[in-house]
């Protein structure tokens, strides 16, 4: 029974969607996601990925640094403490 009430109100939600929003009317145009892409050769396509994972690599590996002598620093500093006391 509860089944039946889901099924028919999931009809109705499904046809109110299709009023207000009536996408279907214009078959000739493609969906937004189908449009073609303008043409890439493989190289550069290819080319571009790696640019984007060397520069990614070399941020990741600044970072590192930054947090190591942050790391350093602050072992140096409980150092100093420890010899104060």
């Amino acid at each position: 029974m509860i089944f039946k009430i889901r099924e028919i109100l999931w009809w109705f939600v499904a046809e109110l969607e299709d009023i207000l929003y009536p996408y279907r009317e214009s078959e000739g145009m493609d969906p937004l996601w189908a449009s073609q892409s303008i043409d890439v050769d493989d190289v550069s396509e290819i080319r571009s990925q790696q640019t984007a994972a060397n520069d990614r690599i070399d941020r990741l590996q600044s970072e590192m640094i930054h947090v190591l002598s942050t790391l350093n620093d602050h072992e140096n500093k409980l150092k100093e403490i420890d010899g104060q006391k």
